[in-house]
């Protein structure tokens, strides 16, 4: 028997996954999110979240996992893990790429490219206008996985933020008794 899944013509290459990651970060960006971040390692655990939205006082965090094929997502087995660390967590991935039976239940999927989007791709040289949330269309929502991120989870995000170099900040290094 064979498997066929309908993918777009850009599913699997690497500029697909950096669009898929440039559009999930605006889609988390217009819900609202004091912070988002892209390629986010949490302190003390050795896992890298794709995109993340954390929520400023009611300890809400999103993450989105980006999968650029099918491929991509059967050979992943740690996105189980990523589940501790937020409250809401969703794949983005091309259209049939990822079966909405294949994922846990609250687990949400994102598809990027489907048939709808193809034929307004397609007819762009009329005059038509690509609106950017017709690009990315939930077809499985998120269901809420818990009330709010654990303790020792939480502290690990905060650490991470807290800690990280931000780009344009003044290297201030201190020398013989830091500076006293």
């Amino acid at each position: 028997m064979l498997d066929y899944i309908p993918l777009t013509a850009a599913a699997g290459r690497r500029l697909a996954t950096a669009e898929l990651r440039s559009l999930a970060t605006s889609r988390m960006r217009d819900l609202g999110y004091a912070y988002v971040a892209n390629e986010f390692s949490p302190s003390n655990a050795n896992l890298r979240f794709d995109v993340i939205g954390i929520a400023k006082y009611t300890r809400q965090v999103r993450i989105y996992e980006i999968k650029s094929s099918r491929g991509d997502f059967l050979s992943d087995g740690k996105w189980e893990k990523y589940l501790d660390y937020c409250t809401h967590f969703s794949f983005v991935a091309p259209a049939g790429a990822i079966f909405r039976w294949e994922l846990a239940r609250g687990v949400g999927l994102i598809e990027y490219g489907a048939p709808a989007f193809e034929s307004m791709r397609r007819a762009r040289r009329f005059g038509m206008t690509i609106v950017r949330e017709d690009c990315l269309r939930a077809s499985r929502p998120s269901q809420r996985l818990r009330e709010r991120v654990d303790d020792a989870a939480w502290i690990g995000l905060l650490e991470t933020i807290a800690l990280a170099s931000r780009p344009g900040a003044p290297d201030v290094t201190f020398e013989g008794g830091a500076g006293i």
